[in-house]
């Protein structure tokens, strides 16, 4: 969860460093078809908490009873701030001469430290999980639970938008290196040459290659700065 966490944090902070600094049409198209993708993502993933991790979390005996209702309370600080976000980016993706910059850093500077702090918060609740007895009958629930969390989320996007973005946001050298997520032996090949291709455009924006090697923001104006 926290490298997923990380993921979302670098995604926002992707968005709102190059908003400011994309001018050309089809440069913008591309940079909201990503700001869209990215804030659909998100509602995805606190859906999915809210909806099906969470409650089934709750119901495996021995996790302490209401443990996780916080994080539900933080969400519905911030939703309507990415909606709004979401709404923006499809709404003017088509009439990308009403672009604003400031206008898109202005939404996302109204939910950006109410959603950072909850997913600082969010881990240490998780941590209630163990007092579940490991290796019990309980503790093999919980994991089942996560694999079927991560088999929903597979499952929850278009391969053409997904497999890209979810790459392009990971940071394989984070914390000395990481495989997170973990995937088949050639699957960023077939993501990078097959998937991402329909929607090449919108990738540039991303902080990382579809191996999850960092790199250099491809738009923060002349000086390269935010």
């Amino acid at each position: 969860m926290a490298f997923a966490h990380n993921a979302i944090i670098r995604g926002l902070n992707a968005i709102y460093l190059q908003a400011p600094h994309i001018h050309d049409s089809r440069d913008i198209s591309d940079f909201l078809f990503l700001t869209a993708s990215w804030a659909q993502w998100l509602r995805y993933h606190h859906d999915m908490e809210e909806e099906f991790a969470f409650p089934a979390f709750n119901a495996v005996p021995g996790v302490k009873a209401t443990s996780l209702q916080s994080n539900i309370d933080q969400h519905h600080e911030f939703a309507e701030g990415f909606v709004n976000l979401q709404t923006y980016a499809e709404s003017t993706m088509s009439t990308p001469n009403e672009y604003s910059g400031a206008r898109l850093r202005s939404i996302i500077e109204g939910f950006a430290d109410t959603l950072r702090q909850h997913l600082a918060d969010e881990i240490p609740t998780l941590w209630a999980m163990e007092s579940v007895e490991a290796n019990s009958p309980h503790s093999k629930k919980l994991e089942e639970i996560a694999k079927q969390m991560h088999e929903l989320a597979e499952k929850s996007q278009d391969a053409t938008v997904g497999a890209p973005m979810v790459l392009g946001l990971c940071d394989k050298t984070f914390e000395g290196g990481n495989d997170w997520p973990k995937l088949p032996m050639g699957a960023a090949y077939v993501v990078n040459y097959v998937f991402a291709w329909k929607h090449r455009g919108a990738w540039r924006f991303l902080p990382c290659d579809m191996w999850r090697n960092p790199r250099p923001l491809a738009f923060l104006g002349d000086d390269g700065a935010a």
